[in-house]
Order: structure tokens, then sequence, then C-alpha cells
């Protein structure tokens, strides 16, 4: 037994004190690294390595909206041409074109839009509520800066009120 300590002695390893820093030059390397973020390579490379982002950009965006009023189904392609021909006429400088997947009009800014949904026509009117008198409370919406129109039938499409709604839109974008 005392062979085996006496080995047990001789195999074991001695731990040596690890060297101390001066407290000066530990204070210098502590702020230095405070200061500079290191990155890691591995960070380096992620960063690298990282694809780009497909493009999200409709293709219908800034195309004419003439392939639009065709794909509609009559009941709704009525509306819509009635509510076309009423922004036409509220403001007859306006550009027309596709954006977000539907007519999108705009002189300075875009002041509406049009749009189907399964059982009425939309016209989305971009202007705060207080620019656009409604007494008889026929646009819906709580929006601050937009209402909307829904047509559901030829009742809906009152034509001094929808030219003044746009007329006031441009003039809010003007």
């Amino acid at each position: 037994m005392a062979a085996r300590k006496a080995m047990a002695k001789k195999t074991s390893t001695k731990k040596t004190p690890a060297k101390k820093t001066p407290a000066k030059k530990l204070a210098a390397t502590k702020s230095a690294a405070s200061k500079t973020p290191v990155k890691t390579p591995a960070k380096v490379a992620a960063k690298k390595k990282t694809p780009a982002r497909p493009s999200s950009r409709r293709a219908d965006l800034g195309a004419p909206a003439d392939d639009f009023f065709a794909q509609q189904p009559p009941e709704r392609r009525e509306h819509l041409e009635a509510l076309r021909a009423l922004v036409k006429k509220a403001a007859p400088g306006a550009r027309e074109s596709m954006k977000w997947g539907m007519p999108y009009y705009e002189l300075k800014g875009g002041f509406c839009s049009l749009y189907a949904a399964s059982t009425y026509a939309g016209l989305n009117i971009m202007a705060p509520p207080e620019k656009l008198d409604d007494p008889e409370g026929r646009l819906e919406g709580t929006g601050k800066t937009m209402r909307h129109l829904k047509v559901r039938g030829d009742a809906d499409l009152h034509e001094a009120s929808i030219l003044r709604w746009v007329k006031a839109a441009v003039a809010h974008h003007a």
C-alpha cells in the first residue's frame, strides 16, 4: 500500500500559479476592448453568406388598368366602370395605373383607388374624414386618412356625392 501512495505522489501534477498581469496593463486592455467591439470570424462570415432578399415588387405595378376591368364579372364591372367614369370626370388629368392589384389614381399624389369584392365594387377615397362632407353617412371606415364607398347597386352610385368626395381628395393632395 505504501508503494501505491508513493506512486500516486510521483504521478500527481503540480499546479502552477497563473502569471498576474500588472493592474495598469489590465486596465488599459479592458478600456480598449470596451470601445471597439470584437467581430468574430463566424459573425463576419455569416453576414457575407446571407442571400439578398428577392424583390417583392408586384408584376402589375404601374401597368394600365384596362385588364383589371375586363377580368371582372359583369355585375361588378358595370359599377366599377361607372366609378371610373366619375373619377375621370372629377379629376380629368389624373393618371390611372395599377397599384396593389387595383386601379390607382394620382395627380400630385394618390387620391383614390377602385377595388372589387365578392359582393360589391369599392371606391377608396384618400383624404381625412373631416375633408369629406358626408351627411348621409354613405362612406365607411374608421381610418385617419381614408374612407371607402361600397357600391352594391345603382342606388349607391350617387354622382354628386362621389364627385364631391373625389374633388376633396384631389384638393387635399394638391
